[in-house]
């Protein structure tokens, strides 16, 4: 009776690592997808772990001078952000560089890595099917280098240029993963 009782403690920890296995395993190779079935019944932390994450739509809808003195400018620029996948997405941050005619004049940021957020949120959640607009203010120092920029700025005819790139994620019980996707635009 005591070699029986070694045989099942014995299978119940083969199938509790077995188990254990699977569920590290799978979400990271894409097994789990075929495995899930996809739909509105499903719940989000399945579908999280099974989805094909589609790029957010990112859209630019402009920079503004909000203020301007011999030292500093405050430049607003302003992003409408589109989650088109069936799960949260969490908008990380985005960083751009604030380039006029060619010459970079600052940069931004907007939001931290999910990581280092212990202290406090900010970051974007952006639920399945969704979108928000993101905006953010960046003070440009006038260095005295570029006087045809600085008159540009003052006057409101800058030819912005915004590069920059968005880190996303998805976060679920069973995995993570990080996305980034980088973004060119130039006012008209």
């Amino acid at each position: 009776m005591y070699l029986d009782a070694k045989i099942i403690l014995y299978a119940v920890v083969g199938i509790i690592i077995v188990v254990v296995v699977a569920f590290a395993v799978l979400p990271g190779s894409g097994m789990i997808k075929n495995l899930i079935p996809q739909g509105p019944n499903v719940p989000t932390s399945l579908t999280a772990v099974s989805a094909q994450i589609k790029p957010l739509s990112i859209s630019y809808n402009g920079t503004s001078v909000i203020t301007t003195s011999e030292r500093s400018a405050t430049l607003q620029t302003n992003f409408y952000i589109t989650n088109p996948n069936n799960t949260t997405v969490i908008l990380e941050y985005i960083t751009y560089t604030i380039s006029d005619n060619g010459t970079v004049i600052g940069y931004g940021q907007i939001g931290q890595s999910y990581e280092n957020s212990v202290e406090g949120s900010n970051y974007y959640p952006l639920i399945a099917g969704t979108s928000t607009n993101i905006g953010n203010n960046a003070v440009i120092e006038n260095t005295g280098n570029y006087p045809n920029i600085w008159s540009e700025l003052e006057k409101g005819t800058a030819n912005i240029t915004i590069l920059g790139v968005a880190h996303y994620a998805v976060k679920d019980a069973f995995s993570g993963s990080d996305f980034t996707q980088n973004f060119n635009f130039t006012k008209v």
